[in-house]
C-alpha cells in the first residue's frame, strides 16, 4: 500500500482506513502544503467523508486547485481567475467582431473604411 502525505509527514503506516491515500501521494508534497495552509488537513478529511466516494477524486482536485489559487492571490482566488478569463473572452470577442468587419468590408472593396474602424479603438 502506498503512503498518502499525512502518514509519511507522521512517519506512520497508512491504514485500510486512511481516505487521503488515493488521493494525496507521498510525493505530492506541494498538493499537501498548500491543502494544509488553506483549509487544513482534518477539514480536507471531513470533506471527503461526506461526500460519495466516487466524487472523492474530483473533490481532491478542486480543493488542491482551490488552494493554490488562495494561495497566489489571497484576497480573490479562484474568482480572480474567472474574473481575468471573462474579461479576455470580452477582449477576444470584440477583436472577433473587428475582424468580422474588416474582412467584410474587404471583400466589398471598402479598404478605406478599414482605417475608421481601427481608429476607434
Amino acid at each position: 500500500m502506498e503512503l498518502c502525505v499525512i502518514c509519511k509527514e507522521k512517519r506512520q503506516k497508512c491504514t485500510q482506513k486512511c481516505v487521503l491515500t488515493p488521493y494525496l501521494y507521498a510525493n505530492e508534497s506541494e498538493k499537501y502544503a498548500c491543502l494544509v495552509k488553506v483549509f487544513s488537513i482534518k477539514n480536507v478529511v471531513r470533506i471527503l467523508n461526506e461526500i460519495d466516494p466516487s466524487q472523492r477524486q474530483a473533490c481532491v482536485h478542486s480543493l488542491c486547485f482551490e488552494a493554490e489559487a488562495r494561495i497566489q492571490d489571497p484576497v480573490y482566488g479562484t474568482v480572480g481567475i474567472i474574473h481575468r478569463l471573462l474579461s479576455r473572452i470580452r477582449h477576444l470577442q470584440v477583436s472577433l467582431k473587428i475582424a468580422h468587419m474588416e474582412l467584410a468590408m474587404i471583400k466589398h472593396g471598402q479598404n478605406h473604411q478599414h482605417l475608421l474602424i481601427r481608429s476607434r479603438l
